[in-house]
């Protein structure tokens, strides 16, 4: 593995320092890289651009030190489709703008796969955006890859201080909405962060896209039935789906065995291991 990595220090340009921005940040520089890191609020990075300003992002190129590898991490906090537009579709066009030719690590969703049957997913399956907002993050895909970048299609992001699942349940007994056997895709937080590293700080760019999930996906009742058990507390009544929700919320199974390949190995295989943290997070 040692020797797909960089030998020398590398400059990263973590654009967006939210949740998962700052621990990729402060895992790169524990490595000894350098992270620039920029976001549109002030307080939370060292320079302050936003992405979706053309010229916010010439002013970024022109102010820092040349970046090695880019990571776009950016969120847009909930925000709807017009958020979406700004921050993807126009954020991916005017980072790959102003810094021409370096390497851009896209971080998207695994959503885009739009997949209700439950079945297995691999990079090599085709994207059914069941949304404009989905739509728009396959329009940000394409621009990276066509520029030669990476794209990074993470699963639900939780951990310490972040879990809607969690809080929800632990806070007013009530489940997601959808159906119990849906299978749901996460992530920890601190796996995100090691797995961006390694992008990162391998010799050769890694172009194509990756699935960024935990090993093991697990069914929502099956959550709801562990955590019952967990904390001595009754399962949660299903939720019916909000009237908006057309096509029913996705049901898949997300494969990450690309990633693995490269040497990445979850400290969460599951979403069973890495709630405990979550858990200790609202009890505090």
């Amino acid at each position: 593995m040692t020797g797909l990595l960089c030998k020398n220090p590398r400059i990263v340009l973590i654009l967006g320092t939210g949740y998962l921005g700052k621990a990729l940040a402060e895992s790169l520089r524990k490595a000894g890289h350098t992270a620039l890191t920029a976001d549109i609020d002030p307080q939370k990075a060292i320079y302050e651009a936003d992405v979706a300003d053309q010229a916010s992002m010439q002013g970024l190129a022109a102010r820092i030190p040349s970046p090695q590898i880019i990571v776009m991490c950016a969120s847009t906090r909930g925000g709807g489709e017009e958020a979406y537009r700004n921050l993807y579709a126009h954020g991916t066009r005017n980072t790959l703008e102003a810094f021409s030719g370096t390497p851009v690590i896209f971080c998207s969703s695994t959503a885009v796969y739009g997949i209700t049957d439950g079945r297995w997913i691999t990079e090599e399956h085709n994207v059914y955006p069941s949304s404009g907002k989905n739509g728009l993050l396959i329009q940000a895909e394409q621009a990276v890859l066509a520029a030669g970048g990476t794209v990074v299609r993470l699963g639900a992001l939780y951990g310490p201080g972040r879990c809607v699942l969690v809080s929800q349940y632990v806070t007013k007994g009530k489940a997601l909405p959808g159906a119990m056997n849906r299978w749901l895709n996460y992530i920890h937080r601190d796996d995100a962060a090691a797995a961006l590293h390694l992008l990162c700080t391998l010799r050769e760019p890694p172009a194509g896209i990756y699935n960024l999930t935990d090993r093991t996906p697990m069914q929502m009742g099956e959550i709801y039935s562990y955590l019952s058990n967990l904390l001595g507390k009754p399962a949660p009544q299903p939720e019916p789906l909000p009237a908006e929700a057309r096509r029913g919320f996705s049901n898949q199974r997300i494969s990450c065995s690309r990633l693995l390949a490269l040497g990445w190995e979850p400290l969460y295989p599951s979403f069973a291991d890495g709630v405990h943290n979550v858990l200790e997070a609202l009890e505090e």
